[in-house]
């Protein structure tokens, strides 16, 4: 029978801090808008609702970003990649900041839950994120409990990687740039690329070990329900990576073939 232990210090001091970065970068972002130029206000200020909401979730999730990739790098690059393996201390020897791997777990968690709570409404958030947070939260709180998966975890985490590129093409966009204009483009192409290289490219790899070789060791470890459990949020991560970057690959087809015609009736 599945026992379910609370998940360590350190994951709930990062979920707690997590909830209080994205807080404050929130209240940043609306006092950041009154220092800019007047005329990107007066432009933030024609957003509707919806928009908005979005708009004020770039700054949080851009910090939330470049945290995690500074906290997880080393333990993705360098760390032990056994899936059993799993670090609960909130201090550690590695990394930059010297806080453990299980920390910015809880980091994720708490970010996603509050940017999920701070949602009007799951239709305004958008249902493949609110699907992504709801269960990110819930599978990164389980494998905390249990203490697996840290591995797999932490490199899902280091994806956010491309999230940076993501929100700074959609800073350009409202300040009036169009999506056809250099900078836009180059910051596209930039983001597509880091997107299929950290989130995409290595999709196969990763449900090809977890087929050969973690299943069957958290399943040994840990049960089958946690096992089978765990195969479904990795198919749900596997699933909104591949339709993220469907319609993007979609939209470069479609700009291109666009720009093609263009050149035929000149």
């Amino acid at each position: 029978m599945m026992i379910l232990e609370p998940p360590p210090p350190s994951f709930l001091y990062g979920a707690a801090i997590g909830v209080l970065v994205y807080c404050l970068s929130r209240f940043l972002s609306h006092a950041f808008l009154r220092i800019c130029p007047s005329s990107f206000q007066q432009k933030v200020a024609k957003l509707q609702f919806e928009q908005l909401y979005h708009f004020h979730s770039l700054l949080p999730s851009t910090t939330h970003a470049i945290i995690q990739i500074g906290g997880t790098y080393y333990f993705v690059l360098y760390g032990n990649k056994d899936v059993l393996t799993f670090d609960d201390r909130l201090f550690v020897p590695y990394g930059i900041t010297k806080l453990g791997p299980c920390f910015y777990s809880g980091f994720f968690v708490g970010y996603l839950l509050t940017d999920t709570a701070y949602a009007p409404s799951l239709k305004v958030m958008g249902l493949p994120y609110a699907i992504h947070h709801i269960s990110a939260s819930i599978c990164w709180s389980f494998c905390a409990s249990v203490r697996i998966m840290q591995p797999l975890a932490s490199f899902l985490q280091f994806n956010e990687l491309s999230t940076v590129l993501m929100n700074v093409r959609q800073v350009l966009l409202t300040a009036g740039y169009q999506s056809s204009d250099l900078i836009v483009v180059l910051v596209s192409l930039a983001f597509f690329v880091l997107f299929s290289a950290v989130r995409v490219f290595p999709l196969p790899f990763v449900v090809h070990k977890w087929i050969s070789h973690e299943f069957v060791s958290i399943r040994n470890e840990v049960g089958w329900e946690s096992a089978i459990l765990l195969s479904l949020f990795l198919a749900v991560n596997v699933m909104l990576q591949g339709s993220w970057f469907t319609v993007m690959v979609r939209k470069l087809i479609g700009s291109l073939t666009k720009k093609e015609s263009k050149r035929k009736e000149q």
